[in-house]
C-alpha cells in the first residue's frame, strides 16, 4: 500500500488458504478501492470498503455486500458520499464521553 504496511499475495495462496481451512471465498475490509468494492483472483477474493470519499479526499465510492440466505451468492452495492451536515464533530455522542474529551 501506500502506507507501506499492505501485503501482496496471488490467486495460489488465496486458492491455499480456501482449501485448508474449508472456505469458498474471502470477504475482506479496509483496503480502499475506487468502486467501493474488487473482485479477485476468479471471484474467490472481494476486498470491500465501505467509507465513501475516504478522509474527504479520494474521490472513492463506498459499498456492501449482501449474501443470498441460500446459496450465499453475493450482491455488491456501490454508493457516494454525501455532504457533512452542518452539525459540530462528536454532536450526538454520548454527552459522557464529552467529559473525557473536553467538551
Amino acid at each position: 500500500s501506500k502506507r507501506g504496511v499492505g501485503v501482496a499475495f496471488g490467486q495460489d495462496v488465496t486458492e491455499n488458504f480456501l482449501k485448508t481451512n474449508d472456505l469458498k471465498m474471502v470477504i475482506r475490509s479496509h483496503e480502499m478501492k475506487e468502486e467501493g468494492y474488487e473482485v479477485e483472483h476468479g471471484g474467490q477474493l472481494v476486498t470491500v470498503f465501505s467509507a465513501p470519499n475516504y478522509c474527504d479526499q479520494m474521490g472513492n465510492k463506498g459499498a456492501f455486500i449482501r449474501l443470498d440466505g441460500k446459496t450465499l451468492t453475493p450482491k455488491y452495492t456501490s454508493f457516494s458520499a454525501v455532504p457533512h451536515p452542518n452539525v459540530r464533530a462528536m454532536q450526538y455522542a454520548n454527552p459522557m464521553l464529552g467529559q473525557l474529551f473536553g467538551m
